[in-house]
């Protein structure tokens, strides 16, 4: 895991959110507020599009427009690829979120709907659980 990013990523501007939908910027303000990681990305999706509604400006920057593109489609794509509802695991409810948690980034899918959902990246903060299970598996 790398070192935690530099306070001026970790804190966005509130200039940074002029250009996201009015009804998720609440969301966005209150996961800055609740959460120990920098959000990276917010992106809103369907079945057949999806909308960047937040793009921080140092990962803007790291990433050519195609790399851009590459990425929100892979997030969609696994976003998809968890619906609400499963079949056999019907006694368990519907699914509110999946966590995907790499070494340097945390995926946070939240599905609304059969086909549509908004998945948030954030700056990977420690995850006791994941590096207990992590270090353990390592041995």
């Amino acid at each position: 895991m790398t070192d935690t990013p530099s306070d001026d990523l970790a804190e966005i501007d509130e200039d940074d959110l002029d250009d996201v939908d009015d009804d998720v910027r609440a969301l966005i303000d209150d996961l800055r507020a609740e959460s120990d990681a920098a959000l990276r990305s917010a992106i809103r999706y369907t079945a057949d599009d999806y909308d960047v509604l937040f793009l921080r400006d140092d990962v803007a920057a790291a990433l050519s427009d195609a790399e851009r593109e590459e990425r929100a489609e892979t997030l969609v794509m696994k976003g998809l690829g968890d619906p609400p509802q499963e079949g056999a695991l019907f006694d368990f409810g519907t699914l509110d979120a999946t966590m995907r948690f790499y070494d340097n980034v945390l995926v946070a899918h939240f599905p609304y709907r059969e086909w549509s959902g908004i998945v948030f990246t954030f700056d990977r903060t420690e995850a006791p659980l994941v590096d207990l299970v992590h270090e353990h598996l390592d041995e």
